[in-house]
């Protein structure tokens, strides 16, 4: 979104907040969502990815019996 977007955006949620605050909060939530998803995701993927263990070790396996 440029500038112009966001400003029209965020005057639209404060509008729509005087009229009904749960819309305004919804549209907040929708806006938001995708980059929280995704910095919930990133950081399990980042990790699997650096380590590189698919599975348990078999010294490890034994001591789980």
């Amino acid at each position: 979104m440029n500038t112009i977007q966001k400003i029209l955006f965020w005057s639209i949620i404060i509008l729509l907040g005087f009229v009904n605050p749960l819309i305004s909060v919804g549209l907040v939530m929708v806006y938001y969502l995708p980059k929280i998803i995704s910095d919930f995701t990133q950081p399990c993927e980042e990790v699997r990815k650096e380590s590189g263990i698919k599975s348990y070790s078999n010294d490890v396996l034994e001591d789980m019996k």
